[in-house]
Parts: C-alpha cells; structure tokens; sequence
C-alpha cells in the first residue's frame, strides 16, 4: 500500500503553537496535558495490565476447567471402561458356568443312558439264562419222562416175560407135582410098608415135596414183586 502524508496534521500542530504562543502560560498548560497524558496512559497500562491479568486468569480457569473436564472424561471413561470388563467378565463367567452345566447335564444324559444300557443287557442276560436254564429242565424233564417210560416200558416187557417164565415153571412145577402125587399114590397103593422100609424112596418124596412148596412160595412172591415194581 502507497503512504499518503496528512498534511491537516501538521496544520493542525502548527494552529496549535499559535494559538499556545498567544497564551502566556502556554508552557504550563502543555506540562499539564503532558502530565495528564502521562497519567492517562499509566491508567490505560494498569487498565491493560489489569485485562491482561484477567485475561490470563480466565485462561488458567479455563485451562484448570479444561483439565477437570478432561480428568471427569478420563473418570467417566476409566468407570465405563471397567463397568465394560466388568460386564464382559460377568458374561465370560456365565459363558463358563453355562458350559460347564451344559457339559455336566451331557455327562449325567450319558451316564443315564450307559446305566440303562447296562441295565437292558443284564436284563437280556437274565432272560438269556433263564430261558436256557427253562429248556434245559424241560429237556432233563422230557429225558427224565423218556428214561422213566424206557424202564417202565422194560419192566413191562420183563414182567411178561417173567410171567411168561414163572407160568411155564409153575407149568413144570404143577406137572412135577402132578408127577409127585401120582408117584405117591402109587407107592401108597403098593405097599406102605415097602415104601417106609425103603429109605430112598422116602427121601426123595420128601424132597420133592419140599421143593414143591418153595417152588409155590417163591413164584407167588416173585410175582408180586415184579408187578409192583412195573406198577412203579
């Protein structure tokens, strides 16, 4: 920018001086403004001192101000910051016990199930030995059933055939005897004195007549014996 010298200024400088050389305490009155201008400019050096020091007062308010707000910030960061952790931990923690039951209920279901598995299959064993042990007994029973038919069917057979034998040694026995009474009578009717005095003959008769009766008692015996043995 171009400089422009006022010249009113120094018109007004030079009316001034005129006007001050037509006063005779000119001098003094110039000291005086010279003094009051001295005096107004300290008042306006106190002044801006004074705005100055206000100034730089609400600048540290300020700066304190600011570094409560910004220590309150830091505060309220820091509490929601650990109300943050705080809630995180707290769901980390709940995730675990939640994991934990989770696996603990696992466990108890698989428990459960093994126990009943086992239970089904001992179950299925019992029924498994029962079942064998049954036809095993309803084998021994229909064995037992056979062998005692087997023997009854045998003692049946035997007593006929021991019947079958003891008729024909009764048969025998009966004609013996038959044989015995007529050999009797005849030696009765020859003679009894003949047969007394002859000692052989009277042994023989006796004999015969002993085995006659043994023979009777043993077949009759024997028959009872052998049918209740069948009957059994």
């Amino acid at each position: 920018m171009a400089y422009s010298f006022d010249s009113t200024a120094l018109e007004r400088a030079a009316k001034a001086a005129r006007e001050l050389e037509r006063f005779p305490n000119a001098k003094e009155a110039l000291e005086l403004s010279r003094l009051q201008e001295l005096t107004r400019q300290k008042e306006v050096e106190q002044q801006t001192k004074q705005l100055e020091a206000q100034i730089q007062a609400m600048k540290s308010d300020q700066t304190r101000i600011a570094e409560e707000e910004r220590r309150k910030t830091l505060n309220e960061e820091t509490k929601h910051a650990r109300a943050r952790s705080d809630y995180q931990d707290q769901l980390a923690r709940k995730r675990a016990e939640d994991e934990l039951a989770m696996k603990a209920r696992m466990q108890e279901e698989s428990l459960r199930k093994q126990e009943e598995s086992v239970k089904k299959q001992e179950a299925l064993r019992k029924s498994t030995i029962e079942h064998e042990l049954a036809l095993k007994h309803k084998y021994e029973l229909e064995k037992i059933e056979a062998e005692t038919k087997a023997r009854a069917k045998a003692a049946r057979e035997n007593r006929d055939v021991n019947l079958e034998q003891m008729k024909l040694h009764e048969e025998e026995n009966r004609k013996t005897v038959i044989e015995k009474i007529k050999t009797s009578g005849a030696v009765i009717g020859a003679g009894l004195q003949e047969f007394l005095s002859d000692k052989t003959k009277i042994t023989a008769a006796v004999g015969g007549l002993t085995a006659l009766a043994i023979g009777w008692y043993v077949a009759k015996r024997g028959t009872g014996v052998v049918a209740r043995y069948a009957e059994a």
